[in-house]
């Protein structure tokens, strides 16, 4: 197996997991995963990566930050930022998901990554440096978040556990 496959084997499902949290779209998803390994391959063929994970990351948060922000350009403003309407479901572990998805695109495109960063288990390093924020601010910028989050998910009736 060479360096690129085995790279693409150990990374896809992290970079999987936290487009999805971003995008809450599977076929958005895929083609922004495609499109971050092409870009590995491409740029991995004229130099060597020193440090895969936080630039395929780095790259995937850039991708999705530019979905979301052309979504948000293209939304119909008629449909935007209306809850859906309940739906009775035995499924619920799906009506949470949706529930923390609306509650996610609600925050800015930094704080929403900061928050999937550390729901994959990121380190405070490893999130400033992707993130783009201080070290020492990561601590209590993610609060803020966590606290943003939990004033969305009541406002919108969903209850939280603190």
């Amino acid at each position: 197996m060479d360096q690129f496959e085995s790279t693409y084997h150990q990374y896809y499902p992290l970079l999987w997991a936290v487009a999805m949290k971003l995008l809450a779209d599977e076929d958005t998803a895929a083609d922004v995963l495609q499109d971050v390994f092409t870009a590995y391959f491409s740029q991995s063929q004229k130099s060597q990566i020193r440090q895969p994970k936080s630039w395929l990351m780095r790259v995937t948060l850039n991708k999705c930050a530019d979905c979301t922000s052309y979504q948000n350009r293209h939304t119909d403003i008629s449909t935007a930022n209306m809850p859906e309407p309940a739906v009775e479901t035995a499924d619920y572990t799906k009506d949470k998901r949706k529930m923390i998805q609306q509650a996610l695109s609600q925050l800015s495109p930094q704080d929403r990554q900061l928050a999937v960063l550390y729901s994959e288990g990121f380190s405070y390093k490893e999130m400033s440096d992707l993130v783009g924020i201080r070290f020492s601010s990561v601590g209590k910028t993610l609060s803020r978040v966590i606290n943003k989050l939990h004033g969305i998910l009541t406002s919108n009736g969903y209850e939280t556990f603190e």
